[in-house]
């Protein structure tokens, strides 16, 4: 296999870049194009299939550069790739009858022009699971949902930490509790998260962290507010819930 005559880049979304939802990908090839197919791909693609690992299974052709249909709606880090080869299938046949390919994207180190981008919008609580339940500083359990593939199957139907896509991960989720009314910064606190760090468990097909303990002391009770941030790229996604705080 041979690298094309042809330079593929990926113009959005921008490596790094913190996403808010799912969006359109937009590539660009410079070179000679000619009997070349087109294939997005993310780490995260909960749609693909061994057959069709592909963003977009429908079209391969130069058309495919511009992908309208918006897409890495997945919560996480993907690792999106742009690959060009002059073979459409993607059985182990026509890999190896590959003679023409160009990539774009992919995860660092390995990748020398990386697209790694952080999609923030689904996180969510599982517990506390709705408004006006009680949480207590003493003894607080809170759960909140783990980004993309945090996990991986181990051995005898369990599950084990996924460190390479851990490594991956730029997705920062942090806690803060404050008062459910006028700001009191003095009876406020924010909760960095070590991620790795937190026990895990598996519900409804989904990963979630736990985060269990006393709360800060300088904390009242009463009404608050308790507020999950997903954080990256410069973009924040805050999720609430209206708790009681109690002793």
């Amino acid at each position: 296999m041979t690298m094309a005559d042809v330079t593929l880049t990926i113009t959005q979304p921008a490596n790094g870049a913190g996403l808010i939802g799912p969006v359109t990908l937009v590539g660009s090839a410079v070179g000679n194009t000619a009997g070349l197919f087109f294939k997005w791909f993310s780490s995260l693609n909960s749609a693909a299939t061994e057959a069709k690992p592909e963003i977009n299974p429908l079209d391969h052709s130069l058309a495919a550069l511009s992908h309208a249909i918006p897409v890495l709606g997945e919560f996480g880090s993907h690792a999106l790739v742009l690959a060009a080869t002059d073979r459409e299938g993607i059985d182990l046949a026509s890999v190896k009858a590959i003679t023409r390919s160009a990539l774009a994207g992919g995860a660092p180190p390995a990748a020398p022009t990386p697209c790694v981008v952080h999609q923030l919008a689904g996180a969510q609580f599982l517990n506390p699971a709705s408004d006006g339940l009680n949480l207590s500083k003493a003894s607080a359990t809170i759960d909140f949902l783990a980004p993309g593939a945090w996990l991986k199957p181990g051995p005898a139907n369990t599950w084990v930490a996924n460190t390479d896509y851990q490594a991956l991960n730029g997705v920062l989720l942090s806690l803060r509790l404050e008062p459910d009314g006028p700001a009191d910064a003095a009876h406020s606190a924010d909760i960095a998260l070590n991620l790795p760090a937190l026990p895990f468990f598996r519900q409804n097909d989904k990963t979630w962290l736990r985060k269990t303990g006393p709360l800060p002391v300088n904390l009242g009770t009463g009404a608050y507010r308790l507020l999950l941030k997903a954080s990256a790229g410069g973009q924040t996604v805050t999720v609430t819930r209206h708790i009681n705080l109690s002793a």
